[in-house]
Formats: C-alpha cells, structure tokens, sequence
C-alpha cells in the first residue's frame, strides 16, 4: 500500500469499535472491513461489513477533514473472495 502512496494503519480503535484497517492518502481515507467464514455468500458478509462500518460510525473521526471518505468491504467465503466500495456522501 505504501508503494501506491497510503498509509496503512490495522486495528484502529474507535468509540464503538475496531477497524479493521484504514489507508490514508492526503486527499482520501478508505474505511475498511474485513469478513470470513466457510459457508456464508460473499455477498452477504459484504453487506455485514458495510453495514458494520455505518452502524458503528467508524468513518466519523475522519468525517469533516476535507478528505473523501471511502468504505470498502472484503469477504472471504471458501475460495471465493468479494469486494464492495462505497463513497461516503458529505
């Protein structure tokens, strides 16, 4: 991540929670969680990851630092991996 310009942080913890991990660029920040397990659709842990971003508000210490805010879901289910990216509206 650092030779495509983020910083990477793991295990960022917030009021509500941890994050799984967080890159940051001088204009961006990507919010991002992580899921796995064996038998669950990859697009259902995906769904699980956004909606644990949103629920426990882990964007919020960067919200109102002129930065676009970025969320990205991974989801690991067997052999098959997922991935969801949404932009944070302002």
């Amino acid at each position: 991540m650092n030779v495509l310009g983020f910083k990477a942080h793991g295990k960022v913890m917030t009021g509500q929670g941890r994050i799984d991990a967080v890159l940051e660029q001088p204009d961006t920040v990507v919010v991002c969680e992580l899921k796995y397990h064996s038998k669950t659709k990859t697009s259902t842990l995906l769904r699980h990851a956004i909606k644990q971003i949103h629920e426990k508000n882990y964007y919020g210490k960067y919200v109102g630092k002129g930065k676009k805010i970025i969320l990205l879901g991974l989801a690991f289910s067997g052999k098959e991996v997922g991935c969801r990216m949404d932009a944070l509206e302002s």
